[in-house]
């Protein structure tokens, strides 16, 4: 019968309690806050900073499914059952339903699978998506609801 030496298994256990570590590290806080609608440089909702600073934090964690060119479908490649129209690849369609937007990003239920935003990064989109909503108000004219 085989047996192991003595600092094997003390060793293993010592791997299996960092592992463990590390992955719990992965579970970053969320920013407070939500889609208010506040913004203090009203440049930042707009198509340039876009482009720019959140468009590339999008296309890591969002248009693998949310991209205006996937085809429906559930396999990779494809939108896996996002809706059609709620795209992040395109400033005009990236800039609607900030709110929900937000709320699933903070609940981290999207992105549903893969490696999750930053802190940093949650706290830049919150901010993206608070001006974008500012800049959408402040070029509403229409009075009617007043």
């Amino acid at each position: 019968m085989r047996t192991f030496p003595g600092c094997v298994l003390p060793a293993l256990a010592g791997v299996a309690l960092l592992a463990a570590s590390a992955l719990t590290g992965c579970d970053q806080p969320v920013p407070d806050g939500s889609v208010t609608g506040e913004c203090a440089d009203l440049s930042k909702g707009e198509a340039a900073w876009f482009t720019s600073d959140i468009l590339p934090l999008f296309e890591t964690y969002c248009t693998l499914c949310h991209g205006t060119g996937l085809p429906e479908g559930e396999g990779q490649g494809t939108r896996r059952g996002a809706p059609r129209g709620l795209d992040y690849d395109v400033y005009e369609l990236a800039i609607t339903r900030n709110a929900t937007t937000w709320a699933r990003m903070a609940d981290r239920t999207m992105p549903p699978m893969g490696r999750m935003p930053s802190t940093e990064e949650l706290e830049t989109l919150l901010e993206f998506l608070n001006c974008a909503t500012a800049v959408q108000a402040s070029g509403d004219d229409d009075d009617s609801a007043l």
